[in-house]
């Protein structure tokens, strides 16, 4: 795992294409919200709904690894999750190279681990709430993607061939997409899900989507008591 996560860092930072740092630069600025007066560029929709899927995966992530990921050798996942907003899987891939699993770990939590406002993103996701927000966020992503049109796709194709920007997004969102199911299965396991071998094989071939649905689907704390 460190050796990908540095061969990962290598060729996403320093080999991968970078034809297009000044138009990147410009991406950047459109999708974050900040447009000069008249300025009528627009950012290709494919890559547009690829941007903002990506800060959807982090929220994922954290449900996942917090409490589920827990390691066994005391490392903290929070600095790692923190950095994946910024750096998705390359702020990630630490610390699965580090993790240890916590033998016969028993969750979902109990209510009183829930408690504080430090612990208000576990206690959210612990609930319907936060998983079905992360659902309709990913869902009109990839609605976004899927209708943008022959067009559209030919034009990320070249951008992908161009752009540093959009190539190491890209994949940022493959890696992503691809450790999920293992975060998955190992949360579902601690949590006893019954459904794990029905369902997981099918939500985890669902990028962003999947991993979200099964949040909203598996055992949560009963908050009640």
């Amino acid at each position: 795992m460190t050796a990908l996560w540095i061969g990962l860092t290598v060729y996403g930072f320093v080999l991968s294409p970078n034809q297009t740092p000044t138009r990147d630069l410009i991406f950047i600025k459109l999708l974050v919200g900040i447009r000069e007066p008249g300025e009528d560029f627009v950012v290709n929709q494919v890559y547009t709904a690829l941007f903002n899927i990506m800060g959807i995966w982090p929220a994922v992530y954290a449900s996942l690894l917090v409490p589920a990921g827990r390691s066994e050798n005391k490392l903290p996942a929070w600095p790692f999750l923190t950095g994946s907003f910024g750096f998705g899987v390359f702020a990630l891939l630490p610390y699965f190279a580090f993790w240890r699993p916590i033998k016969n770990q028993k969750l979902p939590p109990p209510k009183e681990e829930l408690e504080g406002w430090n612990k208000l993103f576990m206690k959210g996701a612990e609930t319907p709430v936060l998983p079905a927000l992360l659902i309709a966020g990913a869902s009109a992503m990839l609605y976004l993607a899927a209708t943008a049109g022959p067009a559209s796709w030919a034009e990320y194709g070249r951008l992908l061939d161009e752009s540093r920007l959009v190539h190491v997004t890209t994949l940022d969102f493959l890696c992503l997409t691809a450790f999920a199911p293992f975060w998955m299965l190992n949360d579902a396991e601690a949590r006893g899900w019954e459904q794990r071998s029905k369902l997981l094989p099918i939500l985890s071939v669902l990028p962003a989507v999947g991993p979200a649905i099964y949040l909203l689907l598996r055992p949560k704390t009963d908050m009640s008591k």
